[in-house]
């Protein structure tokens, strides 16, 4: 099988969108069209189109008068990032129930029942979620879903290499594909909410101690 063509654009992003991730980009950082331009070699046009889609997806904010700057987090913001991932992603898998393909479950729940490394653990999260969204007969359920999705990346990625336990956290995964693969769309609803409410509660307890630390380390 080919590989799936990409566009420059695509290209750019894709590559900018990697870096924010792994936090080669970290949160503050200046974005512009020249230093895309000088750094991957490419024309305004692609830069300027990666640029727009970032901010589309929440991943870069605007300021006026003094540019593109990669988005942080704020531990209310978490909170409401997550509580609206887990009202968005039931409905999609509430439609997507009957159209998810066995094979991928499959395959996701091998893996799953595996020994996962934190690499292999994000790719398998991203694997989960992202059937939920393709599978969604709503289109615009689905890009609304695979927006949040890649809004949270940052987050996401942060809690995986830093303190999510990943045994715990895959196996929350495998009892969601678990529940798909029987039929039992109850059930998968219900533990694909918990699995994001937990994330979330994660989350804000880590960018809260982050904050507390933050402000104990400030001058007096």
């Amino acid at each position: 099988m080919k590989p799936a063509y990409r566009s420059l654009p695509e290209h750019v992003y894709q590559h900018l969108l990697e870096e924010i991730v792994r936090g080669v980009r970290p949160a503050g950082s200046k974005l512009t069209e020249e230093s895309i331009c000088a750094e991957m070699g490419v024309s305004r046009t692609p830069a300027r189109e990666a640029l727009l889609r970032l901010h589309r997806d929440g991943v870069v904010e605007r300021l006026p008068r003094r540019g593109c700057f990669i988005k942080g987090f704020e531990p209310a913001e978490l909170a409401e990032l997550f509580e609206c991932r887990g009202w968005i992603e039931c409905l999609a898998l509430e439609q997507a129930f009957d159209h998810l393909p066995d094979k991928e479950l499959a395959k996701l729940e091998k893996t799953l029942s595996g020994s996962l490394t934190e690499e292999g653990s994000l790719k398998a999260d991203d694997e989960l979620h992202l059937l939920i969204a393709k599978s969604c007969p709503n289109a615009e359920l689905t890009r609304i879903t695979r927006q949040l999705l890649t809004r949270s990346y940052p987050v996401r990625f942060w809690r995986t290499y830093t303190q999510a336990p990943l045994k715990r956290v895959s196996g929350e995964r495998l009892k969601i594909v678990q529940a798909m693969r029987q039929g039992d769309k109850p059930t998968a609803l219900r533990l694909l909410r918990e699995h994001i409410e937990q994330g979330r509660e994660l989350l804000l307890q880590m960018a809260e101690k982050q904050a507390s630390e933050a402000r104990d380390h400030a001058p007096a």
